[in-house]
């Protein structure tokens, strides 16, 4: 069962006691580490957009440096390498 925006581990605790079958929950800024969820018997956690709207979160921080400063570190500091991002999209590349 999906259960979207359950954080606390007294809810989880309970839905995983109260479900009869496999909980999935929505990790965010306060779900806790997925080593813990599955102390607590979450067998699957579901990324939804978070890391899209990360991806999106550095675009607009880049836009912003050229825009206000002209500079590139916002990207240039911790890209992958280009080969690398060929890589990830080859039949069986690295993930």
């Amino acid at each position: 069962l999906f259960v979207p925006g359950v954080a606390d581990r007294a809810t989880i605790e309970r839905l995983v006691r109260e479900i009869d079958g496999p909980l999935n929950v929505l990790a965010g800024a306060g779900t806790a580490p997925v080593a813990e969820l599955a102390t607590l018997g979450v067998r699957r956690v579901s990324q939804g957009s978070g890391p899209a709207r990360a991806a999106l979160a550095t675009a607009r921080r880049v836009v912003h440096e050229l825009r206000t400063r002209g500079t590139y570190a916002g990207y240039t500091a911790d890209a992958i390498s280009y080969a690398e991002a060929n890589r990830l999209f080859e039949r069986g590349g690295s993930r």
